[in-house]
């Protein structure tokens, strides 16, 4: 090191030596030449010559080519400014990292850090490493030995982001024992930025002398959410408060990680929380596992998500004729208004009600033929809830269809001709179900159905009588629950329905299925989250948690984030909720603070000065080529001025997109989130026609009918949604131009309203109106329902339905009259998003689900997808295939 300059290889330096070697090889001449005489040429001696040959090389290109040569080594000993450095003293350095859940986000960039410091100090002082969280097997934070620079970045490289609070207090502890044990220690701390339990004494401890702290403002930590009282899911999400607006976009993500809906959520300047709410159709919002952050790295930007926090869509059936809703006297009045807020409620029979996806199925008194009980049977193994009440039409005969068997006829508890009074509820039965319900003390039975004593098993018994009596029945079947209650759902035979209990009854038992919350016992983990915010399996430090505990539990290598549960069912544990409120943390005053980002680094001047002994290697090859006269001056200097430039020529006019390839091309819609699923659906389609057809097609580009030139592209996709405004008078005569000419245009639904048909029915309800709205201007031809019989569904795969994300809305095409005169249609409409269901994302994973989700849904909609192509590009090439069973006929006769 040469003041702040040092070298990155100073051996190299080494080859300066070389130098005076190479000036005495540049000046060498030739041996002198043997003089001969011979006389004739003495008659051209006194001519004089009109050039010259130096017998030496030029002074200026010696100095040249030696000035080249030092560049060359100087630049490759890899010369740079090096920073003042960060810390004083000669004694080992201990570096405290935080890596608890909140230095996830920032974590490459905390370790990049680390890096840096231990590059700087290693070569001159040991380092000792101490993280602050505890580790999975639940050891508490501990302070390596002393380490060299390969032994601290090893140990840097080993370090990962843990999905718990980093405990400070036991890393105070730490970092007494290695002050013990090692003398001379300067404390660094990279900290996470966040205020928390035990700082300040882990602080006082650590007595840094420089602390490197992460931005606050980055942090995200998502909240526990809630269901509105219409059944909306609302994402809450927490920040450190901030002078400016905080947006941050919220994923709704399946089971199998592909996102079903996004929203933004908007914090205004100085405050800690906001919230938005996800407008999801039932069907979508039952599938909802977890929210996410998208890009946000470690548990805090995931939310899992529960029974308690998942929309419940109840099936009700009443027997008999009476209207079930009446008033105060209804069946059912009483059980709707107990049902959880946010309940998605259905109506009808009991087979079309199975068959529409409900999670819980109420029947006020129903009697059940064969078929009703097989409908059942299969629901409640499939994990469905099934809870029976009773009544007049089943007391006289029940059927097999209950948790143990009951006896004919109704007990009379109360009234003119009983022999007893009306019973209380007793207490729940402790470890069942129902355990930790308060029993309703004005409730009163004055009638029910017995179940048979001689046969009962008492761990049926859910509920008793203050006598005794079994008065709520169930069991587990398969993966779903069977219940019976043994009086009726209105007041007819008991006013337990009017109770202010009945409510947390019935809110009870309708989460009972698969993935119920455990009520009782204890609570083992299932599955984890890590440090950067996916499920895995438990730690060995994981150990089980009392349900009566968990609600006030910290997340901490004991209790991991998860899910937690038993095979029955299971609850989840997230960061939201479990760990302190966000605050930035009040580091102490005078010692120097510097950002993950703004840690001096050093100037390296190797290439620049590689860069200059090119040049001067490249000026001495013109300069040897000129003084031989190999080269003119004229065209020399041409030649520099085309190595000097850095331009590159350029067409007059550059050439269109697509004009030279083909690609796909889809309407931009101002909404980045749907054009991105437009960009990536139709670039995955392009990668599958690519692989497994001859065509070749580039990547897709978005467009602007009316703006951008759309008549080179075969095909262009355009997707409608309830906001789609109709397009201006350019827009529509650019598409009416582009079908005209012999384009195909592609237009595409985001589903439809409540009556439309196929599965994405009320997922869009302004689509429609949009989509008439859209098409108002332009020249669509008569259209007609495509089927498998049409040229489109076998112009390269033998499609037989065309399912987007939806499946079972029709699709349409031109009429046969209204196509070109190749009988190609240049329109087809439809409302299956198919764009949803071909976009991937990086790692080639769906980003959205699908809906039903058919077996083969998402393989089909890219049959037709690469169908649509080859359409577009090839027209009715393959339309005599339609005829090949008349010409087989014609040959054979």
């Amino acid at each position: 090191m040469i003041g702040p300059i040092s070298f990155a290889a100073p051996a190299i330096l080494a080859g300066l030596a070389l130098l005076p070697a190479l000036y005495f090889l540049l000046r060498a001449t030739p041996p002198a030449p043997r003089r001969q005489e011979f006389p004739p040429l003495r008659l051209l001696r006194d001519i004089m010559p009109t050039e010259r040959t130096p017998v030496r090389m030029p002074w200026w290109l010696l100095l040249l080519r030696l000035l080249g040569a030092a560049l060359v080594i100087i630049g490759f000993a890899g010369p740079q400014i090096v920073p003042p450095r960060l810390l004083a003293g000669a004694g080992p350095v201990l570096l405290a990292i935080d890596n608890g859940w909140a230095a996830a986000a920032d974590f490459t960039a905390r370790i990049a850090a680390a890096r840096h410091l231990v590059d700087q100090v290693a070569g001159q002082r040991g380092i000792v490493l101490l993280a602050t969280a505890g580790n999975a097997a639940g050891q508490p934070p501990r302070a390596s030995g002393v380490l060299g620079r390969i032994g601290a970045l090893d140990a840097l490289g080993a370090l990962h982001a843990e999905p718990w609070p980093a405990d400070r207090a036991a890393a105070a502890s730490a970092v007494a024992a290695a002050r013990r044990r090692i003398a001379g220690l300067t404390g660094v701390y990279l900290a996470d930025g966040l205020g928390a339990p035990g700082l300040r004494r882990f602080l006082a401890a650590l007595d840094p002398a420089r602390i490197i702290a992460g931005s606050p403002d980055t942090i995200r930590l998502l909240q526990s959410p809630k269901l509105s009282a219409d059944g909306a899911l609302i994402a809450r999400l927490a920040v450190v408060p901030q002078q400016n607006e905080v947006t941050q976009p919220v994923l709704a993500e399946a089971s199998s990680g592909a996102a079903l809906a996004r929203i933004v959520v908007r914090i205004a300047p100085g405050a800690a929380s906001g919230a938005a709410r996800f407008d999801l159709p039932a069907a979508l919002a039952s599938q909802v596992t977890s929210l996410a952050l998208p890009g946000a790295a470690g548990p805090g930007g995931v939310m899992l998500l529960d029974g308690a926090t998942r929309q419940i869509v109840v099936g009700l059936v009443s027997g008999g004729t009476a209207n079930p809703e009446q008033k105060l006297l209804g069946s059912l009045y009483y059980v709707r208004r107990a049902l959880p807020p946010g309940s998605v409620v259905r109506t009808g029979r009991i087979g079309p009600l199975v068959a529409s996806g409900i999670s819980a199925l109420i029947l006020a008194d129903v009697p059940l033929n064969p078929a009703d009980r097989s409908t059942l049977d299969r629901f409640i193994a499939g994990g469905g809830v099934v809870i029976r009440f009773a009544g007049p039409l089943t007391a006289p005969q029940p059927d097999t269809l209950t948790p143990d068997h009951l006896l004919d006829g109704v007990r009379m508890l109360g009234g003119a001709l009983a022999s007893g009074k009306p019973e209380r509820i007793a207490a729940f039965e402790r470890g069942g179900p129902l355990a930790g319900l308060t029993p309703p003390r004005a409730a009163t039975v004055s009638r029910q159905i017995l179940a048979d004593p001689a046969t009962l098993d008492p761990a049926t018994v859910w509920a008793r009588l203050s006598d005794g009596t079994p008065i709520v029945l169930g069991v587990r079947r398969g993966r779903g629950v069977l219940v019976s209650v043994l009086t009726t759902a209105n007041t007819a035979w008991s006013n337990w329905p009017i109770a202010a209990d009945f409510p947390a009854l019935i809110g009870r038992l309708v989460r009972l299925g698969t993935g119920a919350a455990p009520k009782s016992g204890l609570l083992r983990p299932l599955r984890v989250l890590n440090g950067i915010g996916t499920l895995g399996v438990p730690g060995a430090g994981a150990r089980p948690l009392a349900v009566a505990d968990f609600a006030h539990t910290t997340v901490a290598p004991a209790h991991p984030p998860g899910l937690w549960g038993d095979a029955q069912g299971s609850i989840a544990l997230n960061i939201g909720g479990h760990v302190p409120p966000l605050a930035a943390a009040a580091l102490p005053a005078g010692v120097p603070v510097t950002g993950l980002d703004a840690l001096p680094r050093a100037r390296r001047f190797g290439p620049p000065i590689l860069a200059a002994a090119l040049a001067l290697l490249l000026a001495d090859l013109l300069i040897s080529l000129l003084l031989r006269g190999a080269l003119r001056w004229r065209a020399a200097l041409v030649l520099l001025a085309l190595l000097g430039g850095g331009h590159r020529a350029r067409a007059a006019t550059p050439v269109p997109a697509g004009a030279l390839a083909p690609m796909l091309a889809y309407v931009r819609t101002g909404d980045p989130a749907i054009d991105r699923i437009s960009r990536s659906g139709l670039g995955a389609i392009a990668d599958l026609v690519n692989q497994e057809t001859a065509a070749h097609l580039g990547a897709p580009r978005g467009v602007t009918p009316g703006v951008s030139p759309i008549n080179l592209y075969p095909l262009l996709y355009w997707p409608i949604t309830g906001a789609t405004p109709a397009p201006d008078a350019k827009a529509c005569h650019a598409l009416d131009a582009f079908m005209a000419g012999g384009g195909l245009l592609v237009i595409d639904t985001d589903g439809g309203g409540s009556d439309a048909a196929g599965s994405g029915a009320g997922f869009d309800p302004g689509a429609d109106a949009a989509l008439h709205r859209a098409t108002a201007c332009l020249a669509i031809p008569p259209l007609v329902a495509l089927t498998a019989q049409d040229t489109l569904a076998h112009t390269f795969f033998l499609a037989r339905s065309f399912p987007g994300r939806f499946d079972g809305a029709p699709v349409f095409i031109a009429a046969k009259g209204a196509r070109d005169a190749d009988g190609v249609s240049p329109v087809v409409i439809g409302s299956n998003d198919w764009a949803g269901a071909w976009a991937v994302d990086a790692s080639g994973m769906p980003v959205r689900a699908l809906l039903p989700d058919t077996p083969g849904q998402r393989e089909h909609a890219a049959w037709f997808g690469v169908n649509l192509v080859m359409y577009a590009l090839t027209g009715t090439y393959k339309s005599d295939q339609v005829q090949i069973p008349a010409i087989l006929r014609r040959l054979g006769q």
